[in-house]
């Protein structure tokens, strides 16, 4: 049993799998799903990591700065990864939460590497301009000072035959 979402909702939250939304959803599990590996790895062996870069150095702020660093960022993968795993399985929250969390990655990324790599921003925002969008369920018109909503009708996909 299908359970109808309130009337006085605009957007239509759960997410139609289109192609092109398919597409970008597999590209960005595999894509967060291999920094999530890395970011595994990354904390795994992040005291032989930090011990390289410092040699010996003492300034054990700096060292807790970068596992917090490290922690944040894998936080954030997982949650984008869990948001993904949502959007497939057609789950209200996948798409709002993977939105909410990809901008968090973004801002994080550019306050702690900077706008070196600027290719990973660039796919990071195309999956994001892809997966995001959402569609509209009732629109609102002003006709003569006063604000109508009116349904959005679903425009049913006719195909012509050729007639040769």
């Amino acid at each position: 049993m299908k359970r109808k979402q309130p009337e006085g909702k605009i957007f239509n939250l759960k997410p139609q799998l289109t192609l092109a939304m398919k597409l970008a959803a597999t590209f960005a599990i595999t894509y967060y799903g291999l920094l999530l590996l890395y970011e595994i790895a990354t904390i795994v062996f992040s005291r032989y990591f930090i011990d390289s870069v410092y040699m010996g150095s003492n300034d054990i702020v700096q060292g807790q700065r970068d596992f917090a660093v490290l922690v944040i960022q894998l936080s954030l993968s997982v949650l984008l990864v869990f948001s993904l795993i949502g959007i497939f399985l057609k789950k209200s929250f996948g798409k709002a939460m993977f939105v909410g969390c990809s901008i968090l990655l973004i801002i994080f990324q550019l306050f702690t590497t900077g706008f070196v790599p600027p290719l990973k921003y660039f796919v990071e925002v195309l999956i994001l301009l892809v997966i995001a969008p959402l569609r509209v369920k009732k629109k609102l018109k002003i006709k003569d000072g006063k604000i109508t909503v009116e349904e959005v009708k679903e425009e049913e996909k006719t195909t012509e035959k050729d007639p040769q």
